[in-house]
């Protein structure tokens, strides 16, 4: 580990332990001060008193990956993030949120990230809220054609998928009713779906991504929650968070030997969706159901409108064991096979940018399955989950284990396995199949 990045972990650390160690001093030895703060107002709050006036809360993690997201030679990275939100209450009718984080590695050094950041107004059936927001639309399990709101950064090397999300800047306004509500958002901050790139192609130069200034991307949904079963309708105009690969002629300062520059970009979508969740006995049911149209001009690279549908069950068995499973079903309108196509280098760009975006074939087929049990008194939980593609024979496989040693100290086993052909989502990322260890303490 490289001396800054040594510098940096034990800042952390050190960011870490202070308040905790605040925290333990007054939780532990409440007289020693002999002030009664109670009596006293000019007396100094405690801190335990300032923590919960503001929701403040403080999370430490140290682990380790034996393979780096980012599609580079670095192989075994350790990381050690702090993660911090506040969820202050400022009066009855108005409250706030904050949530970010601090994370250095052996790989890349160290970034932060404001995830969240709002304040929200409530009043009656009226609910108003600004700032950075995770929106997670959408009823299946983890595939979710509706939700197109936020962003995602899967080189971030993190337990929890969830703590991948990033939430755009935004406007929501919601109505209830009974049981329906009603959400309008108006998204002015895009925040894309990052994913590893390899940088370095023989002749071909990698550009910046493009720049997405769209101001006028909105979403409206409909939302029923406490009937028979629960459904909702959906709609989205604005940048697509996945990315298309756009080929183009090298720039001139390129370096000898480049025949093309490469660039990601996020073309205009409009998304039309509904979802649907409900149980019969012990068994619980769910579907969802996106049709994309997409606006932007069309390329070889672009993707094409597509309808994606997930449709699932899941159960938990008389020996503890849950069981879900689903099924993915995804059509390509306008299909043209890019791997037909006759130039190398466009066929080359085309087929990649429509294997990332699944849709290498007309019609693509999967399934998803997620086993999950809890031992010990719910301290100990393992959980496996994979999903396969039936045309291109791709799959990603992910076993966790974790353990709480107690409230506050969390121990988790795991590992990400992508297998398949080069020419596929999942068997592009071969190379970054990590098992990987963490240590969190806090929440």
């Amino acid at each position: 580990m490289r001396p800054n990045l040594l510098r940096g972990v034990a800042g952390l650390l050190l960011c870490c332990a202070l308040p905790a160690l605040a925290q333990d001093a007054v939780a532990q030895e409440p007289a020693a001060t002999g002030v009664d703060f109670a009596a006293d107002p000019m007396a100094p709050p405690p801190v335990e008193s300032l923590a919960s006036r503001f929701g403040a809360r403080v999370s430490l993690r140290a682990g380790a990956w034996t393979q780096d997201r980012e599609l580079s030679s670095d192989t075994l990275t350790t990381v050690a993030s702090l993660r911090a939100h506040l969820a202050p209450r400022l009066s009855d009718e108005l409250d706030g949120f904050a949530e970010g984080w601090v994370q250095a590695d052996s790989a890349r050094g160290s970034r932060a990230d404001l995830v969240e950041g709002w304040l929200r107004y409530a009043s009656g059936p009226l609910e108003l809220r600004a700032g950075r927001q995770i929106v997670v639309w959408g009823r299946a399990d983890r595939l979710n054609p509706t939700d197109n709101i936020g962003g995602r950064d899967y080189t971030l090397l993190v337990a929890s998928d969830d703590e991948q999300r990033q939430g755009p800047a935004m406007v929501q306004a919601r109505i209830g009713a009974g049981t329906f509500t009603f959400d309008a958002l108006w998204l002015p901050e895009f925040r894309p779906i990052r994913f590893p790139l390899e940088q370095d192609r023989p002749g071909i130069a990698l550009l910046p991504d493009e720049r997405v200034r769209d101001s006028g991307q909105f979403a409206l949904k409909l939302d029923r929650s406490g009937g028979s079963f629960d459904w909702s309708l959906s709609f989205f105009s604005g940048a697509d968070r996945n990315r298309d690969f756009v080929a183009s002629a090298p720039p001139l300062a390129s370096p000898p030997g480049t025949r093309l520059a490469l660039q990601q970009r996020y073309p205009k979508l409009r998304v039309y969706g509904a979802d649907l969740a409900g149980a019969m006995g012990r068994f619980g049911y769910r579907a969802e159901v996106a049709y994309t149209e997409v606006l932007s001009v069309d390329t070889p690279f672009r993707k094409n409108s597509n309808i994606w549908a997930v449709a699932g069950f899941d159960t938990t068995l008389d020996s503890g064991w849950n069981l879900n499973l689903q099924y993915s079903l995804r059509h390509i309108f306008d299909y043209q096979d890019p791997r037909l196509i006759a130039d190398p280098a466009t066929r080359a760009i085309a087929s990649l940018s429509a294997a990332v975006n699944n849709q290498l074939d007309a019609t693509q087929n999967g399934i998803t399955v997620r086993v999950a049990r809890k031992w010990l008194g719910d301290t100990l939980d393992f959980e496996l989950a994979a999903i396969t593609y039936f045309e291109t024979g791709e799959a990603a496989i992910r076993p966790r284990l974790g353990y709480a040693i107690n409230d506050r100290l969390r121990i988790a086993i795991g590992a990400d396995v992508f297998v398949g052909p080069e020419l596929s989502a999942f068997g592009r990322v071969r190379k970054l199949s990590a098992g990987w260890l963490q240590l969190t303490s806090g929440f």
